[in-house]
């Protein structure tokens, strides 16, 4: 059983480290090789200001939980559409991660909403996550599972066949569709917070960091076919056009 899992999940690391070399290969997914560049201190009445807005937002969400924000950086490799965490140790203050191209672009308006969607976007809507992903973590515990009895019954060789020819390729098939469906949720996700903050106005900013045309961002839609399908996490143009929907 336990050499039929190994070769279960030797061969799905295989199949993702594939997919992730093609999207490179073709520019979807940027890489660059070596150490990466530490974020930038904040510093200034510009960075106060949002140091401030996200500690308000911290209490009001009451998330992150593992410490009170007490500094700012920016980050070239930090998404736009959300913020990181940092801290040196346990005891560590925390330190605010945003990425580094939105820096001065936006005014103080525009980085308030900016701020209070990535702290709402902390809040997960449990029934909706069990909705979208109760099925395939289902699936996935079943292949795992599914394999006991095959070990009991036919020993390591039955198990090993049942990981290569069964399990791997039934787990490709599952996290195909969950990566499909994945985008939907952070779509669905986006109407909900736009509810609770107002469509409009985050309409407005992302329409106004799209208009930016950041080379990270304008990369994102640069996929195309099955690989813009597959890809979980939504571009700009889908992010504004899911809210203009709606």
């Amino acid at each position: 059983m336990i050499i039929g899992l190994v070769g279960f999940f030797v061969a799905l690391w295989g199949a993702v480290q594939t997919f992730l070399g093609f999207l490179i290969r073709e520019g979807a997914v940027e890489y660059k090789p070596g150490p990466l560049e530490l974020p930038k201190p904040g510093s200034g009445p510009e960075d106060e200001s949002v140091l401030s807005t996200a500690r308000d937002l911290q209490r009001q969400v009451k998330l992150p939980k593992f410490g009170e924000i007490t500094g700012l950086a920016w980050s070239d490799y930090q998404p736009w559409y959300g913020p990181g965490f940092k801290r040196q140790g346990f005891r560590k203050p925390v330190v605010l991660l945003l990425y580094a191209d939105l820096r001065g672009r936006l005014d103080a308006e525009e980085r308030k909403i900016l701020l209070t969607y990535y702290f709402l976007a902390l809040k997960p809507r449990l029934r909706l996550l069990l909705r979208t992903l109760g099925p395939y973590i289902a699936a996935f515990l079943l292949i795992v599972f599914g394999g006991i009895p095959i070990s009991l019954q036919y020993g390591i060789q039955g198990g090993r066949l049942y990981g290569q020819f069964v399990a791997a390729p039934a787990a490709i098939i599952i996290l195909v569709l969950l990566l499909a469906n994945a985008k939907g949720l952070m779509l669905r996700h986006d109407t909900y917070i736009a509810g609770l903050m107002g469509r409009r106005p985050l309409l407005d900013v992302f329409k106004k960091i799209d208009s930016l045309q950041l080379p990270r961002i304008e990369n994102a839609k640069r996929r195309q076919g099955w690989t813009l399908c597959l890809w979980p996490m939504p571009n700009i143009t889908e992010r504004i056009q899911n809210l203009t929907d709606d």
